[in-house]
């Protein structure tokens, strides 16, 4: 469960941080979608977790723009109509050499260019309910954009979310390793998880996002506080 909302959170975390022309325009609309999620997003678990949009406003050619890059492999599943399946491997920075890789893979769905469904890694689920990651994704529909940094960022807290489960910072370890890094704010102990996306081509770094996970408890074995999450161009 884990790894399918940070799937989630990587797609909405790019496509919300490079916001010029049209491609800010259609993101735009689809940020407003997601603020409006029930009205125009279907959740769909029969496979793992699947969010579908009937009326794609997102294309392609923005995800291209977004990260410099071509995705990390891209799958034909039909011909006419066009669709393909565009597959995006991100990958834990590590602090250290000694650190446990861990990567995260969602796959986007392009009917004639346009952005129909997104599919995340199961390994994500593994630590969080189905019920968090779509309440993550809700979030982004609140999510606070800077253009000159080209980013965005949304955060949730236990608070709002009321009867929703919440993952331990035990069940992240297990799934995702260690940590990047380690703080600690205002009594919080705060864990911050540091993602890459990398141009298969040349390799340079062309997309990142972060989620940095609190915990008001000295035991790692009690549900988070919240989590806040910034997605970003290189």
């Amino acid at each position: 469960m884990l790894r399918k909302r940070l799937a989630q959170f990587l797609v909405l975390g790019l496509l919300l941080s490079f916001l010029s022309g049209c491609v800010y325009l259609r993101l735009l609309r689809f940020k407003n979608q997601l603020h409006d999620f029930d009205k125009h997003v279907v959740v769909e678990l029969d496979k793992g977790l699947s969010l579908k949009f009937p009326e794609p406003v997102v294309r392609d050619e923005d995800f291209v723009f977004i990260t410099e890059s071509e995705p990390s492999s891209i799958v034909e599943v039909s011909q006419s109509p066009r669709i393909e399946d565009w597959d995006w491997r991100f990958e834990k920075q590590m602090q250290t050499e000694d650190g446990t890789p861990f990567s995260i893979i969602f796959r986007t769905r392009f009917e004639d260019g346009l952005l129909t469904q997104i599919d995340f890694d199961e390994k994500l689920l593994e630590a969080i309910p189905e019920d968090f990651i779509v309440e993550l994704f809700r979030s982004l529909g609140k999510a606070k954009i800077n253009k000159l940094r080209k980013s965005a960022t949304a955060a949730m807290s236990r608070d709002t979310l009321d009867g929703v489960p919440l993952p331990t910072l035990a069940d992240i370890s297990v799934v995702m390793g260690q940590p990047t890094d380690k703080d600690n704010k205002d009594k919080r102990r705060l864990w911050h998880y540091v993602f890459n996306f990398y141009n298969p081509k040349n390799k340079d770094l062309s997309g990142q996002f972060a989620i940095v996970f609190q915990s008001d408890s000295e035991s790692l074995d009690h549900e988070i506080a919240g989590f806040e999450l910034t997605g970003k161009a290189r």
